[in-house]
């Protein structure tokens, strides 16, 4: 269920009310105007290096997008500072061995760019914090390293207050807003969920439902992990939204087995709990409250908790799958009733600061780094191979712009890594950008007299840019602007425009080398892999058990952790394969896949959060025992391997007399004893599992029909 990247915020989050502008417009705007500033001012001033914070704002711009939060400025202004200091440190650590202190930068920088990839947060600073390790360097020559590091670091820092004081004041953007209406929209999913609990549909397939609970869930929990460091309104409410997304999380882990339940459709549940329509009735009351609330409607006080009274004698000639799924039932019940009460104080706390909240409920939420995640640890290994090339053609060739030429190709590797930017791409869009560029420099730039006719040249060119290209690709685009040199003392020559721009085609030519080699980045190519490991993450996770040591409670989190990123890289790189290459793998079979992959990975989660309460069920720790190794971790590796279909159909087909019926392993495991003689609690459980259990051998089956559906030889091919 991955969600758009809201780790780095998207431009759709809800405005505060303005004149019908685009979002699109306000961001190209206020960028625009940051970027003259960050050019303006410093030369106001006198201070040497304005493209230094240009330079910075233009790549805050690429890597993350405008908010109001001051919080998220002073981040990026000590990741400034820390790479201030990691540099001058190197510097002042190997003066004169400079090999030794490339090699130490190279990997340090490497190091960074690593965390900038894994960090789920706002990672600009990480970005920052390499760039500046980088600018600090003044191509070896020790006189003057020091305050030439400074001036950098201090021109760097600028850029970013620059940006934020913009952004903070101008259209700003209300994160806090856009994560109320993400949680609102989660809300609304339960609430249909629980409605179809109480009228299923005839033919029973709730995949869209459950695909638009997890892709809602989703969303939210990825946003609200790449902003509640710095947003306001999140960071000041903490343990409001954190007690939110912990009731959210518990409430899926009760609404998704209950509509995978294939028994409760045939079952009257209302001859066996006396007040039953009065508790769903209720319940749906408490639902409409949750969403009356997210509306800035205050509840009535009025709550409580109706407790579930069983009709005495009703199941003593039930079946032990009756009397299971009954008691699930009124689990449910009896759980929702206090999540929804709980959930409707934190809101009030949030919205109203009304009081009666107590902070205390964690969620389990997204990690702050994903470690395992194989593409990150490949970019980071082409940041600093790529270094070692440009360092190799600065020191035999010295091409135009010294060590910059190192220093930008360095850190332009992230944005080109794995990612939907395109050989091809790169070259038009710096085609682009110095078809402008040069025709500028000798007709318009000799010509301005006046400050005011350079600050509308500046805010034309970058909002063009920012306006007509989104993301990381606007950045190769305003690379032309960088060309042109601006400073208040101009000195006009061709040949040297003309060499920068050869220093940027050197650039576009080494970021070309460095997306191919040594890793591919072929969409095909990525997808077959991330595929493979979605599927060995499962199978880990599936065979984990936690509470039985820390390093395995480590590994579970870390398995969890890599699977969501590897769905999100499918969802990302399916779309990306090229259709007229592989006729037999259209769009729609590996759509199929990524749907098929989204339910079997909200499935896991719902068994990973209940778990806990799962690890201390006798007739839980029985079925585990009689079934180890665990089939469907044993399936998930067989599609991880994929090995033929005919080896997974004959793995598949063994599989299926360890995992019987649900109601024949409860006969095995109740016995001829009547089921009513068991805890109830500790039977819904069981029963609860069971259908978990069927639930993601289905999921492991439609993914299985979904990866025979393509022609995995045909993606193996080269298209030359």
């Amino acid at each position: 269920m991955p969600a758009p990247q809201v780790s780095q915020e998207t431009a759709t989050a809800t405005q505060v009310p303005a004149p019908p502008v685009s979002n699109r417009f306000r961001y190209a705007a206020k960028t625009s105007l940051s970027l003259t500033l960050a050019y303006l001012i410093p030369m106001a001033m006198g201070w040497p290096q304005p493209q230094t914070a240009a330079t910075t704002v233009m790549l805050i711009a690429a890597t993350g997008m405008v908010s109001e939060s001051l919080q998220k400025g002073i981040h990026r202004v000590l990741g400034t500072v820390a790479g201030a200091v990691i540099g001058l440190t190197l510097i002042a650590l190997f003066p004169q061995e400079r090999m030794v202190y490339l090699l130490a930068v190279s990997t340090v920088v490497a190091i960074i760019i690593y965390l900038y990839n894994a960090y789920q947060g706002d990672s600009t600073m990480f970005m920052l914090a390499a760039v500046v390790t980088l600018m600090v360097f003044n191509g070896g020559d020790a006189e003057g390293a020091f305050l030439y590091g400074v001036d950098r670091a201090f021109m760097t820092a600028f850029g970013v207050i620059v940006y934020t004081v913009v952004a903070a004041t101008i259209w700003p953007v209300r994160l806090a807003d856009n994560t109320r209406r993400l949680a609102s929209d989660v809300a609304g999913r339960y609430a249909a969920g629980f409605s179809r609990l109480l009228q299923p549909l005839a033919g029973g397939d709730d995949d869209e439902l459950l695909a638009g609970v997890f892709a809602a869930r989703e969303t939210f929990q990825t946003h609200f992990a790449a902003v509640k460091q710095h947003a306001d309104g999140v960071v000041d409410y903490r343990a409001e939204w954190n007690a939110i997304l912990g009731c959210y999380e518990e409430m899926e882990g009760l609404l998704v087995p209950g509509l995978r339940d294939p028994t409760a459709p045939s079952i009257d549940f209302s001859r066996h709990i006396d007040n039953y329509d009065e508790l769903t009735a209720h319940i749906g009351k408490l639902f409409d409250r949750v969403q009356g609330v997210w509306r800035g409607q205050r509840a009535e006080n009025s709550m409580r908790v109706l407790p579930v009274t069983p009709r005495a004698g009703s199941l003593a000639a039930e079946s032990h799958l009756t009397v299971a799924a009954v008691a699930a039932r009124a689990e449910l019940l009896d759980r929702l009733q206090s999540l929804l009460m709980e959930l409707i104080t934190a809101m009030e706390s949030l919205l109203f600061d009304r009081g009666g909240f107590v902070p205390g409920r964690q969620p389990v939420g997204k990690p702050a780094f994903r470690w395992l995640d194989q593409e990150n640890l490949k970019t980071a290994v082409r940041a600093f191979l790529t270094f070692w090339m440009a360092t190799a053609i600065w020191i035999e060739f010295n091409p135009p712009g010294g060590f910059m030429f190192v220093t930008m190709s360095t850190v332009l590797i992230p944005l080109v890594s794995f990612t939907p930017v395109t050989p091809r791409l790169l070259i038009i869009l710096l085609s682009l950008g110095f078809f402008f560029a040069l025709p500028a420099y000798v007709f318009l730039l000799p010509q301005m007299t006046h400050w005011l006719q350079l600050a509308a040249f500046i805010f034309v060119y970058a909002f063009f840019g920012f306006y007509v290209f989104k993301g990381p690709v606007s950045i190769f685009f305003l690379l032309g602007l960088f060309t042109l040199g601006i400073q208040n003392t101009m000195n006009y020559h061709v040949d040297g425009i003309l060499l920068i721009i050869l220093m940027f085609y050197m650039i576009c030519a080494l970021l070309i080398i460095s997306i191919y080699v040594p890793f591919s980045s072929r969409p095909e190519v990525i997808y077959a892999s991330v595929q493979r490991r979605l599927f060995r993450h499962c199978a880990a996770c599936i065979a984990l058990h936690p509470g039985t040591g820390l390093v395995n409670d480590l590994r579970l989190r870390l398995h969890q952790s890599a699977s969501d990123a590897a769905l999100a890289k499918m969802h990302s790189f399916g779309p990306m394969i090229d259709a007229s290459y592989f006729a037999d793998n259209e769009p729609q079979k590996i759509e199929a896949l990524n749907r098929a992959c989204d339910l079997l990975q909200g499935q896991l989660q719902v068994l990973w959060r209940r778990r806990e309460e799962f690890r201390g069920n006798p007739l839980i720790a029985a079925a585990q025992r009689r079934n180890n190794p665990n089939p469907l971790a044993e399936l998930c590796d067989t599609l991880a391997a994929n090995r033929g279909a005919e080896t997974i159909d004959r793995v598949f087909q063994q599989s299926r007399g360890r995992l019987t019926g649900i109601e024949q392993r409860l006969d095995d495991f109740l016995g001829e004893r009547p089921a009513e003689k068991h805890d109830r609690s500790a039977l819904a459980q069981f029963y609860v599992y069971l259908n978990q259990q069927a639930a993601i051998r289905a999921g492991i089956e439609g993914c299985r029909q979904a990866q025979q559906a393509l022609d995995w030889s045909q993606l193996q091919e080269t298209r030359f």
